[in-house]
């Protein structure tokens, strides 16, 4: 930026107040009304004719400082944008602050962001890069990164592994739909990732706990040019499959968008499901028959593309190998899916720092620890992606074995801790 920002010293006020409601919109992933806002109070920024003086320090604690002020209001409409997924308005914002404020690390993660949104994930990989040298100690930059590394390895392989949250990727509300937007609230709450694993040769795809918003998922798989031949459930709960919740939630009469409505519309594909966790499926999808479900075993396999039944895959790709791990614990059912032996899908059973909740009625603890050391037992450096965002995206076996639940104890101890529940 060739010249300092600066605004009538009046408007600071309502600069101030309109980042305020957009921090507070965006926080309820309101992001439309963040982008209002953010945008209004960019409005009464304008360029300076004085160019600024290279001794200037800009004082990142005052919050009326005009390059502070500015660069954080581009930052959030950065952020914003990315949530949104308009990914161009989201980088030319991070443009902006990298030129304004070069030693701040926010712009630099923010071109990140918005590079791998486009999937320029080279390019994402180089700025999260400079963003980690500028805050070494940065926990979050470090995950982007690692997730970066995984994409570009997965993408050699012919895989892509798309991770879709309610409030960013899925559940956008609309004004006709009010009860529909309170189930959207409450999934943004949930905070649940469902997955989509893709063979890049035949453009074939499962979808992993499809729930709270089935057009959504089908509208993204669609825009992304892929066919969906199965479906993946990695447990029974309604957050995973839908249906009708439980008691006390069975009372509003609400049905929750998921597997039942997924298989309505694709007639031909089949849930691959542990045998423990069907009945309690239909119990809250009763039109669902049993003959739509693919029972799954542990150490099961499946193979993508389906044409080939997993013989190599077609115009010299490669075949997308999926292995079928019971967990039990969480739910008698739980199953965590490996893919390629290095891609995790963990569903319930393993987030990071620690696992799925054991005190429903049909939750086991000594199961559960049992499980935890079955995937303890994975190769350190398989990547694990979780059944919700409680603390980020992703996370290493190796990592959890250091630091988190699979960390060496003995069964005695594992119940100790979860005596409580």
């Amino acid at each position: 930026m060739p010249h300092l920002p600066e605004f009538p010293p009046s408007s600071l006020p309502a600069i101030l107040k309109s980042k305020e409601k957009g921090n507070e919109a965006y926080s309820k992933a309101q992001f439309s009304t963040a982008l209002t806002e953010y945008s209004r109070g960019l409005s009464h920024f304008k360029t300076s004719s004085t160019p600024p003086s290279p001794t200037n320090v800009i004082d990142s604690k005052n919050a009326g400082d005009p390059v502070v002020l500015l660069t954080s209001l581009l930052s959030n409409r950065s952020a914003t944008y990315t949530h949104l997924r308009k990914y161009t308005e989201a980088l030319k914002d991070a443009d902006e602050v990298v030129g304004a404020r070069p030693t701040w690390v926010k712009g630099f993660f923010r071109r990140g962001e918005a590079l791998q949104g486009l999937r320029r994930h080279t390019e994402a990989l180089e700025q999260y890069e400079i963003a980690l040298q500028k805050d070494p100690k940065s926990g979050s930059i470090g995950v982007k990164i690692a997730r970066i590394k995984a994409i570009l390895e997965d993408a050699s392989k012919g895989l892509v592994i798309h991770q879709l949250l309610p409030g960013r990727d899925l559940c956008s509300k609309s004004l006709l739909a009010p009860i529909q937007n309170l189930i959207f609230d409450y999934a943004i709450q949930m905070r649940n990732f469902i997955y989509v694993i893709e063979n890049v040769a035949s453009r074939e795809a499962l979808v992993v706990d499809a729930c709270w918003d089935v057009d959504g998922i089908l509208k993204y798989c669609a825009n992304e040019k892929l066919t969906i031949v199965g479906a993946l459930v990695t447990h029974y709960h309604f957050d995973h499959v839908g249906g009708i919740p439980p008691p006390p939630f069975d009372q509003y009469r609400v049905r929750v968008d998921g597997l039942a409505k997924l298989l309505k519309k694709l007639h031909n594909i089949k849930a691959y499901v542990n045998p423990l966790d069907i009945p309690e499926i239909i119990k809250s999808n009763p039109e669902l028959s049993e003959s739509r479900f693919a029972p799954t075993e542990d150490n099961g396999h499946l193979s993508l593309p389906f044409s080939n039944s997993g013989e190599g895959a077609r115009d010299g790709g490669t075949t997308t190998l999926l292995e079928f791990i019971h967990s039990p614990g969480h739910t008698p059912g739980s199953q965590c899916v490996l893919v390629n032996g290095e891609r995790l899908l963990s569903g319930d059973t393993l987030f990071i720092g620690s696992c799925g909740r054991l005190d429903f009625p049909d939750s086991d603890k000594v199961r559960m620890f049992a499980s935890l050391m079955k995937l303890g037992r994975l190769k350190g450096e398989v990547v694990v992606y979780p059944g919700h965002d409680y603390g980020g995206e992703m996370t290493t076996i190796e990592t959890e074995k250091r630091t988190g639940t699979l960390r060496p104890r003995s069964e005695a101890d594992f119940l100790a801790e979860f005596s409580h529940d």
